[in-house]
Order: C-alpha cells, then sequence, then structure tokens
C-alpha cells in the first residue's frame, strides 16, 4: 500500500484571516461548495459559533476530501470555540456523506498509552478484512486486544494509518480530535504520523488544542489560531444565543466575556441564577467586573482555575487584588518577586509604564475572584478601599463588598449613588446598588424602604422578576406592617402583580385610594419634596389604573380615572379621553395628541412615551407619529421597546405590513416571556391573531385560542375576550362561514350598542355588516351603523371614517349602494388601510357583476384579488378570483384536484356555481339569497336544477361533486 506524506496539520495560516497553499509555488484554488450525499443543502440558519472566518477555512478540506486529504489544527484557549466547529464540522460531514470518527481528550486518560486512539479506531475494527497480521498484531497489542508487550509508536503509527486507508476507501473519512492538550502521548503521537501523511488519502483529520498543550507548536502555517472575537462579532453572537437578554445585562456580559464564546453562551444564565445584588456598576471601567464577582458557574469557573491554582499563594494574592480593580501591589520586604511565575504562566502582564496588570483574558480575572474564598475577597476589597479617596464611588463599592454586618454610613453612600443613577437613566443598574444600600442598613423600616425604592428601580429598568423578589423581601422584613413609604410599595405591587400575572386586584385596591390621598393633600402645607414625591405617584397610578380599565372594564378604576386623570399630565388626560368611551370621548384626541408629541422633547421621560403610544393605538394614528418612534427604537429600557412594538405590529396589521407585523409579535412573544412580562406575553400573542385570522388560518387561529381564551377568562381581560371574537369572526368570512360569523359579532355587541367597555369597537364594523347582511340581517346591519353614526365614531380618526363608511357601503340597499362604495373610496386615506380596501373592493365587485356591469367588476375583483395575495390572505383570494372568474375576468383560479380538461364544458353556469360552492358551505337558502341579493324561492329553484347536472340527490354531496367537476371556465 502506498501511504501519502506530504501536508502535517493541515493548509491553514497561522491566524484565521487566510488559507495559503501547501505548495508555495501553486496558488490555492477555491473549493466548490459541499454537496450533502443525499438531499439539498438546508437553509442555513444563524451563525450559533461565532467563527464564520473559522468555518470558511475547515470548509475547502472537507469539500475536496474525495479528491485529497488535509490536516488542519485548530488552536486557542479555553472556550474559544474549538469544540463548536468540530460539532459544526461533524454536522457539515455528515451531512455531506462522510463517515466521521470523534476524540474527546479527557485528563484522566492523560497517561494511559493509546486510549484517545482506541476511541478514534474502536468502529473500524470490526469492519472489513483484517489487515496483515504484521501490521494487525501491533494494533491489537496497543489497543488491548492481544497480549503482548506495547508496540513501539511508529509500527502503531503506520498500522494506525493502513486501518484508515482501508477504511477511508470505501467511504471518506473525517477525524475530529477534540482536547488534544490531554490525549496520551503515545495516541498524540500517532495523530501527529497519520497528520503528516493525509495527502493523496480520502481522510481530513482536525484537532483542537489548548495553546499551552502538547500540540500548541506546529509547523508555520499550519494552525488556526482561535483568537477572542472582536465586538462586533461577539455582539452578533451574543444576540443569536441570548436574543432576549436586556440591554444592562447585555452591556455586562459582552464587557465580563471579552469576546470568549462560551463565557457569551454561558454568563446570562449565570447571571439570571446569581443574587442580583452586584456592584459592578460602580467599578472602574478599567477593571471590567471589579466589584461584580461574576458568577461564573461550572463550566467558566473551569477554563482557567487548573493554571490559577498552581500559582503560588502570593502570586494569587497580588493578581486578586489587580484582578478587584487595584493597581499591581508591591512585593512586601523579603518576599521573594512572583512576577516571574506570573509571567510565565501567560495568565498576565505586568504594564511597567502604568503599573497595571494586563489579564490574558477577563475570564482570568473572573476566576481570580471564583477561586478566592469570601474571607480573601473581603480583604483585598478592604485593602483597596483604603487607598482611595473618601469621596470616591469605588471607594465606597469596595467597602460595601468587604462589609458582612450592617454599616449605616456606608448604606447612605450607596443610597445616594443609586439615586443619582436613576436620575440619570441607569434604573436596572441602580436597583442593584439600592439593594445593596438595603443589606447594609440596620433599621428594619428603613430597610425595608430601600428594598421598596430598589424594587420600584428594577420595574422602571424592567427588571420585573428582581423587583418581585424584592418586594417579598420588604414585606418580610416589614411584617406585619406594610412596608413604607406605603404609596410606593402599593404602586409598584400593583405594576408588577399586573405585568407578570394580570393580576389587576392591587391595582384597583390600592391605587384609588393613593390618589384621593394626593389630592386631598394638595391644598395643604407640605414640606420640602412632599410635592414632587406625590407627582411621581400620580401619573404611575394613573397610568396602571388606565391599563386594568381597558383591559378589563373594571368599574372602580374607571372611576378613579373619571376623578383623577385631569390631575396627571395633558398626556395622561388624552389618553383617558382616547380610551374613556372611545365611539363618544375620542373625536378630538389625533388633533391633541400631535400637538402634545410635538411638544416632547428627546429627555421626555419614558412613561410619557408610553401614554403617547397607547394613546395613538386607541385611535389607530401610530403611523402617524415615525419621527417619535424612530427615535425611542434607539434606546430605551425592555418596557418602552415592548410598547414600541405592540403599537408597531397593531399599526403594521393595520397597513397591510403583515410579514412584519407577525415577526414582530412573535419576537415580542419571546422577549416578553423571557423578561417575565406575563401580560404582554398575551398581548403579543394577541396582535398575532389578528394576522392569523386576516390570513384565514384557522387552525393557527385556534391554538393561540387555546392559550388566550383561559386566561383571559381567569382574569377578566375583556379587551382580550372582545378582540377574539372579532378575529374568529373576521377568519370566518375569509372561509365564507357567514352564520358564524354573524354569531360571533351579535355575541360581541347587540345591533345598535355601542359599550363602552368594548375597545377597539371600530375594527369590528366591517365584520359586523358583512356579517349581518350575508346573513340575511340587514335591517339590524342599518340599525347598528346608525348607532354608530349618531355616536361620531366617524369623527375619531380617518380610519375610524374610513371603516363607517365601507360598513355603510356593505349595508347599503341596491339603489344606492353605488353612492355609499363612492364615499368610502373618496375618505381621506382610504389607501393607507390595504385588507379592509381590498374587501370593499371585493363587495363592490360582486355587487356590480350581479347588476351585469362585468367590465367594471372585473377591474375591482382584480385590485381586490392582488392586494390579498400579497398579505397572503389565501381564502379571500379565493374569494376575488372565483367572483373575477363568474364576472369573466381573467383572475387565476385556484387549483383543485379533478381538474375537467380545457375545452370540457362545466355543468353549472356562474350563477349556479356560486349557489352551489355557498351550500357546500352549509349556508342556508336565505342566507345564501341574502349574500347573492335573491329570493330564498330563487335559490331554491337554482338547487332544483344544480342537483341533477352535478348527479346528486342531496346537500350532503355537493362539496365531492364540485371537487370532481372543477373549476369553470370564464366566459
Amino acid at each position: 500500500m502506498e501511504i501519502g506524506t506530504r501536508n502535517g496539520w493541515g493548509s491553514a495560516s497561522g491566524t484565521a484571516a487566510q488559507v495559503e497553499p501547501a505548495d508555495p509555488a501553486e496558488p490555492a484554488k477555491p473549493a466548490e461548495p459541499m454537496q450533502p450525499a443525499d438531499s439539498a443543502e438546508p437553509a442555513p440558519g444563524p451563525d450559533r459559533t461565532g467563527r464564520g472566518p473559522e468555518r470558511a477555512l475547515l470548509e475547502p478540506a472537507l469539500a475536496a476530501v474525495r479528491e485529497t486529504g488535509a490536516a488542519l489544527l485548530l488552536r486557542g484557549d479555553p472556550g474559544m470555540g474549538k469544540t463548536a466547529l468540530l460539532d459544526w464540522a461533524e454536522d457539515r460531514a455528515a451531512r455531506a456523506g462522510l463517515r466521521v470518527l470523534r476524540m474527546a481528550g479527557a485528563e484522566a486518560e492523560s497517561e494511559l498509552p493509546f486510549a484517545a486512539l482506541h476511541q478514534v479506531l474502536w468502529p473500524l475494527l470490526d469492519t472489513g478484512p483484517a489487515l496483515p497480521d504484521g501490521v494487525q498484531g501491533p494494533l491489537e497489542r496497543a489497543l488491548g486486544l492481544r497480549e503482548g508487550a506495547l508496540p513501539a509508536v511508529t509500527e502503531v503509527s503506520d498500522a494506525a494509518l493502513a486501518l484508515l486507508a482501508r477504511a477511508a476507501a470505501d467511504r471518506p473519512l473525517v477525524l475530529l480530535l477534540d482536547g488534544l492538550q490531554w490525549a496520551d502521548p503515545a495516541s498524540a503521537a500517532v495523530f501527529r504520523s497519520v497528520a503528516e501523511r493525509t495527502a493523496g488519502l480520502p481522510l481530513v483529520v482536525i484537532g483542537a488544542t489548548r495553546h499551552e498543550g502538547t500540540y500548541a507548536t506546529c509547523p508555520a502555517g499550519r494552525a488556526i489560531d482561535l483568537e477572542p472575537l472582536d465586538d462586533t462579532r461577539a455582539a452578533r453572537l451574543l444576540r443569536v444565543l441570548h436574543p432576549h437578554l436586556a440591554d444592562w445585562a447585555r452591556r455586562r456580559v459582552l464587557r465580563a466575556a471579552g469576546g470568549n464564546p462560551l463565557a457569551l453562551r454561558e454568563l446570562p444564565a449565570e447571571l439570571e441564577r446569581a443574587a442580583p445584588d452586584r456592584l459592578a456598576v460602580l467599578a472602574d471601567p478599567e477593571s471590567a467586573e471589579l466589584l461584580g464577582e461574576l458568577p461564573l458557574g461550572e463550566r467558566l469557573g473551569r477554563l482557567y482555575e487548573d493554571r490559577l491554582r498552581a500559582l503560588p499563594q502570593e502570586a494569587r494574592r497580588v493578581l486578586l487584588l489587580a484582578a478587584l480593580g487595584g493597581p499591581a501591589a508591591p512585593t512586601p520586604p523579603g518576599t521573594p518577586s512572583p512576577w516571574r511565575a506570573i509571567e510565565d504562566s501567560g495568565l498576565a502582564l505586568l504594564d511597567p509604564a502604568t503599573g497595571r496588570v494586563r489579564f490574558r483574558h477577563p475570564l482570568v480575572r473572573a476566576g481570580l475572584v471564583h477561586i478566592a474564598s469570601s474571607a480573601q475577597r473581603r480583604a483585598a476589597h478592604r485593602r483597596l478601599a483604603d487607598t482611595l479617596p473618601p469621596h470616591d464611588p469605588r471607594r465606597t463599592a469596595h467597602l460595601a463588598a468587604a462589609a458582612i454586618g450592617p454599616d449605616d454610613g456606608l448604606a447612605a453612600l450607596l443610597y445616594a449613588e443609586a439615586e443619582a443613577m436613576g436620575d440619570r437613566g441607569a434604573e436596572a443598574e441602580a436597583a442593584s446598588v439600592m439593594a445593596r444600600a438595603a443589606g447594609l442598613t440596620a433599621d428594619v423600616e428603613r430597610r425595608a424602604a430601600r428594598l421598596v425604592a430598589a424594587a420600584e428601580m428594577a420595574a422602571r429598568g424592567g427588571r420585573l422578576r428582581f423587583a418581585d423578589r424584592l418586594l417579598a423581601e420588604a414585606a418580610t422584613e416589614a411584617a406585619p406592617r406594610t412596608p413604607q413609604p406605603a404609596a410606593l410599595y402599593a404602586l409598584v405591587v400593583a405594576y408588577v402583580r399586573l405585568h407578570r400575572a394580570c393580576d389587576s386586584v392591587p391595582a384597583v385596591e390600592r391605587l384609588p385610594a393613593i390618589l384621593d390621598a394626593v389630592a386631598a393633600a394638595s391644598g395643604e402645607p407640605a414640606a420640602p419634596g412632599d410635592a414632587a414625591r406625590r407627582a411621581a405617584l400620580v401619573e404611575p397610578a394613573l397610568f396602571v389604573l388606565l391599563l386594568v380599565a381597558v383591559h378589563t372594564g373594571d368599574e372602580r378604576a374607571r372611576a378613579a380615572l373619571d376623578r383623577h386623570a385631569a390631575g396627571g399630565s395633558p398626556l395622561a388626560a388624552i389618553c383617558h379621553q382616547a380610551w374613556a368611551d372611545p365611539p363618544r370621548t375620542a373625536r378630538d384626541v389625533p388633533a391633541r395628541l400631535r400637538a402634545a408629541a410635538a411638544e416632547l422633547g428627546d429627555d421626555a421621560h419614558p412613561l410619557a412615551d408610553r401614554l403617547l403610544l397607547w394613546t395613538a393605538m386607541a385611535v389607530d394614528t401610530v403611523g402617524e407619529h415615525d419621527a417619535l418612534w424612530n427615535r425611542l427604537a434607539h434606546g430605551g429600557t425592555y418596557v418602552t421597546q415592548a410598547f414600541i412594538d405592540l403599537a408597531r405590529t397593531h399599526d403594521g396589521f393595520l397597513r397591510g405590513r403583515w410579514d412584519e407585523a407577525l415577526a414582530r409579535a412573535r419576537r415580542g412573544t419571546a422577549a416578553s416571556a423571557a423578561h417575565g412580562y406575563g401580560f404582554n406575553e398575551m398581548m403579543f400573542l394577541l396582535h398575532e391573531a389578528q394576522v392569523l385570522a386576516g390570513r384565514g388560518d384557522t387552525a393557527g387561529l385556534e391554538a393561540i385560542g387555546r392559550t388566550l381564551s383561559p386566561w383571559a377568562t381567569e382574569h377578566r381581560v375583556r379587551l382580550v375576550t372582545g378582540r377574539l371574537l372579532g378575529l374568529k369572526a373576521l377568519c370566518a368570512l375569509g372561509h365564507g362561514r357567514v352564520g358564524e360569523a354573524w354569531h360571533h359579532v351579535r355575541s360581541l355587541t347587540p345591533p345598535g350598542v355601542l359599550p363602552p367597555d368594548v375597545p377597539w369597537i371600530q375594527l369590528t364594523l366591517l365584520d359586523f355588516a358583512q356579517a349581518a347582511v350575508e346573513s340575511g340581517h340587514r335591517d339590524e346591519a342599518r340599525a347598528h351603523l346608525s348607532a354608530v353614526r349618531a355616536a361620531g365614531v366617524a369623527e375619531v380618526s380617518p380610519h375610524h371614517a374610513f371603516l363607517v363608511a365601507a360598513a355603510e357601503a356593505l349595508a347599503a340597499p341596491d339603489d344606492r349602494a353605488e353612492e355609499h362604495y363612492t364615499a368610502a373610496y373618496a375618505v381621506p386615506g382610504a389607501g393607507d388601510w390595504p385588507f379592509e380596501l381590498a374587501r370593499l373592493h371585493l363587495a363592490h365587485g360582486a355587487c356590480l357583476r350581479r347588476r351585469s356591469r362585468r367590465r367594471e367588476a372585473a377591474a375591482r375583483l382584480a385590485a381586490a384579488h392582488t392586494v390579498f395575495e400579497r398579505l397572503r390572505a389565501t381564502p379571500w383570494a379565493g374569494q376575488a378570483a372565483r367572483e373575477l372568474a363568474a364576472a369573466g375576468g381573467a383572475g387565476p383560479e385556484p387549483e383543485r384536484p379533478g381538474t375537467p380538461a380545457r375545452g370540457i364544458r362545466h355543468p353549472l353556469s356562474a350563477q349556479e356555481l356560486r349557489i352551489a360552492e355557498l351550500a357546500a358551505q352549509g349556508l342556508t337558502n336565505r342566507e345564501i339569497g341574502a349574500r347573492l341579493r335573491l329570493s330564498p324561492r330563487t335559490v331554491g329553484a337554482h338547487l332544483y336544477k344544480i342537483f341533477p347536472k352535478l348527479g346528486i340527490t342531496t346537500r350532503g354531496g355537493m362539496a365531492q361533486a364540485l371537487r370532481e367537476a372543477g373549476p369553470r371556465e370564464p366566459a
């Protein structure tokens, strides 16, 4: 057997930037893309390794394995993604039909001869004919399958290569050797020998080792060094791995991970599990996580732990001080300098110019804190605090980290720092500092008050779970009394309980009394600061009550808002006006809202932004405030971002951006669940349901309903139950189930009644009119629209005006229908609502077709069909296509089984086909007649002719007969 002798550990350069050819005289040729053996290449998903350039270096070797072999070595520090790249290579090879053999080095087996080789070759030993005994014998002795002395490494290397070559001749092989630094020396020598002789064989060897391992040195240009990810790649990978991580946590993880992919994967979960009263926010930026005592967890803690523990004790002491943010500590007189051992370890370097310690990686710093005992950490913090000026925030943080028992002076310093951070908009981080201040406070009542303040900051900063834990701790501290200040405690409890579990009880039981007390005290003399504190309570309390009133219809919340909304900001008053009784109170809201938005500066309070958003959603004018939304989209906490996304999703549905709305709703659902905002999670599900209903996705709508309906019923969220009824009606109308749709809209509101506690009533006007008319209840539709006109719904916004005009066109008598359609098209901005405008075109086209105005009908129906197709509203597109065919247009007809060959005459006329299709859907003669403007007697006469033409005797066989007859060719 001839064995090739070219190539060592691969052909990659010493960096991950390019690949050099093995023979410098020949230029490298790009490899053809790798193709799987049995199936098409799946669409690539997001890169979960962060190692796109390095994957590009491995790809050519895998792609060309059937023509030539190769060997590559991945080299990098712990957690740099070596194993992830091997996982990717294994998946890539398996999909291409290659055979994969894999080894994982283990420190426990590093002294057992040929243990690592055994992992690789064991699957090949019982396949195919045996090797010649002169080759087979040494291999079996090495692997413990035959008694005798261990053979020489060169004998085993030759035998291993022969075995691999024989197996690769049947099916190309990929050897993945993970953790080569732990491979036993005998196996390591065999692997090196095999790697040097892969050329000419269908064999790729990819090894992975740490920089300090046995294979850390290899011939120049034959290793791929995995350096830390740069900031851009690290941020991208973190968003792929943890797309819903809060901004404050994202910043901290990126800073601490230092581009280490494993740290980017693991740290967010550790932060979630760890006690959240970390003080890294007071640290020197240069020292990254100096006071955070970053929770590393088991996997990350092991990355540098062994090398750190191998250092002398004095070296670890010096490095711990540096890790916590101090300069390089001087060596005590008469003590040997630890720096030679430190620098030999490669873990840190001393910069003589600055006197600062430069760590190999931020995780080395975190590892030092991780392995130090609590006593060692406290001693280090105390020593560092003594080196800093009295008013330096870092000194305060070090003292706080060193403290064991209460320290009121230190607690007061932390309290002041937390307040200042909150004023700067860093509420999420300030909550941690305030919580630590509470922990150092001796007085029980004051400690509880500071816990409440920390909970309020955490809630404003989007850390809802942390806020909930702090509230529980405050209640325990103050038991059996209510924590003080009672008003702030009640407000935070109401906010947290509403958003975590949609529990509105704390809001309706506590917040009205707070507003009453503030109003009663407004005319009395107040101590300095009391007026500002009262004002800070009013606006959030009004907003929480507004959410409760709108979503649940609770009368106590409504009454409190009626009493106190005028005492809040102008935006709070406008928002209350928009939602109090929209058909009757929201007429001038859009104009007032535009004026208020124009006055908002860049430094507006986040609550003002949310009030504006919520108001715009009430009157369908979100799209009028693009400049504001664009400004808000680049900052703010999760809370503000969630409101932006809710508003954008709702507006996207109304304005026909359904793909965008659906994607945003699904992202919002996942983000809300990740942040613990159960209320927002349900709202995003409702907005997803809007798109599914418009597209006629009955199964998808029912699936969401199975989640939403029990939740909304349990918590009495009438906005959700009402909107779900409207969406069920919309979906039913798309499929032509008009009786079902009429049942749903009748359950939502009786004809002629506009209840004040059914928000977004305007969104069902078109559904109400269509369901009523097509189910034979035209009088009820007119009565309802008369009440709508009398209430002034059309005066609220352009969208309201268009919906009222469109509904009136659908319900108009035949002799006046044309003027109503014309009036609806003339409403300013009618084209801004493409789905509803397409429905109007569909109804108008059907009306024109019935009056034999086929050319005009075809134009309307073709316009409707185009929009429905773009929105992927398939059932509506089908309706438009059938009407267009009946009108003699050239619109597409959906394919159906049993389509007759062209030239065979369809048994039914266009009118008969339409009646038959409606009958197949289960409609009665009366319902069919109401939809087609025919008398029930005429419908019955048509059915009398249809049955024999289709060869059936009952309605039960109608659907099958129509499928067999196929579509009717346009006239």
